[in-house]
């Protein structure tokens, strides 16, 4: 299950922007990613043994600081997959464009919609829909690494380039957040910490083999980009690569693939945003009206949630933002909610090698969004204080008047 949330198909075109972005060094900054995600993911493993609950993150956030943790990083959270799920969808659409022709923003808008309409059904077929999908995704990935290794038959040279071509600090700092979008899941996979029998022996162990079988995946599948040279530095690397081996045929199908691997990925997504979304109406988070419910789906959750992913896509078709810069700013959301839970462990634990542990991880953050630059905190800034508007306008605002206006929006 860790494996399901935490692979998804935006590996189907990271490793080609990183190479477009970073060139040979774009190997280096996927070790990297790997290195600094260790703690991060060490301070969960901590965190979910201690606290088994199904709130994840939320919660162990909302335990240390109430609600000025708990609202900021709802935001955060629905403001990175506002950026991340489109950048997704392009990557579909990019696909779908290498194989028929086309433009990709239009095939990713249509893919939204059909992951959307997969959602309007009733709860239990949605998600039976979703879990037979994102099943799919690792032997997918497997499948389409083993074939372009074969195709590109890459050998020491790689490794010779990836260490001589390491990127300017900038250059990295922009490549690594879009990189690190792959490394982020755990704060999700993070609320199943609840349904293992042992939690303080399996979540830990769960979250290590994941981690392990997701970073072997991905090395092998940036390498097989770096090895391709120019071809692979592309919004569609692997139908690129296989397209050059294999023909025509070979180009289409991986594209069918990944085509179909994203709307997995996209219809499974869109499911759990909704009852995020859902879930902050009921908190009084977001607007009241929000709690719709029709045959178990939260209607205006899925509306609202496909409304934005539509239109943060249409600003990528018109060029107004390009795909490398959602999924920095999505990764660089995601990197700030796991300094989140590092200063959840630091309020929460009395172990000193536990605080230590957490410092370390937010100087690890803090230096790296610096090399991003700090005109880019604006965005992630923005949302940040909304949470902390919000948790103080529930701090002050009656629950009983806002439970009156709740009712009165889910009639």
């Amino acid at each position: 299950m860790m494996l399901n949330i935490v692979l998804g198909a935006g590996l189907l075109t990271l490793p080609g922007l990183a190479a477009r972005e970073a060139g040979d060094g774009a190997l280096a900054v996927w070790l990297v990613s790997a290195l600094v995600a260790v703690p991060l993911l060490v301070i969960f493993g901590i965190l979910g043994r201690a606290y088994p609950d199904a709130g994840g993150l939320a919660t162990f956030l909302k335990r240390a600081y109430g609600d000025a943790g708990y609202a900021p990083a709802t935001f955060l959270f629905l403001g990175a997959v506002a950026f991340g799920l489109p950048a997704i969808a392009l990557t579909g659409g990019h696909y779908a464009a290498a194989a028929i022709g086309g433009p990709p923003a239009l095939y990713a808008s249509l893919l939204i919609l059909g992951a959307a309409a997969a959602n309007l059904a009733s709860s239990e077929i949605a998600g039976r829909i979703n879990t037979a999908l994102a099943s799919v995704i690792l032997f997918v990935l497997v499948a389409i690494a083993a074939t372009g290794w074969v195709a590109v038959s890459p050998d020491a040279s790689v490794l010779e380039r990836a260490v001589t071509g390491v990127p300017s600090l900038g250059i990295f700092g922009a490549t690594f957040m879009m990189v690190f979008f792959a490394f982020t899941g755990w704060e999700v996979s993070a609320n199943l910490s609840g349904e293992f029998r042992n939690p303080k022996r399996d979540f830990p162990f769960a979250m290590a083999a994941s981690f392990a079988i997701a970073v072997a995946l991905y090395l092998v599948l940036a390498f097989i980009v770096a090895a391709s040279g120019p071809l692979g530095a592309s919004e569609a690397p692997f139908a690129a690569i296989l397209g050059s081996r294999f023909g025509p045929s070979g180009s289409l199908l991986v594209s069918a693939v990944s085509v179909l691997l994203i709307f997995a990925n996209l219809s499974a997504a869109i499911w759990a945003v909704s009852r995020m979304v859902y879930s902050g109406a009921s908190e009084r988070l977001l607007p009241a009206v929000l709690m719709t419910l029709r045959a178990g789906v939260p209607l205006r959750a899925v509306i609202l949630t496909t409304c934005v992913l539509l239109g943060v896509g249409a600003a990528a078709g018109a060029g107004l933002v390009d795909l490398g810069w959602l999924l920095g700013a999505a990764g660089q959301n995601f990197l700030l909610l796991y300094a989140g839970a590092a200063a959840a462990l630091i309020k929460l634990t009395a172990r000193l090698g536990y605080k230590a542990l957490g410092w370390f991880a937010i100087a690890l953050v803090v230096g790296l969004v610096l090399t991003r630059g700090l005109d880019q905190m604006i965005y992630p800034g923005l949302l940040i204080g909304i949470g902390l508007l919000v948790a103080v306008f529930r701090l002050f605002v009656p629950s009983g008047a806002m439970d009156d206006r709740q009712t009165q929006g889910s009639t």
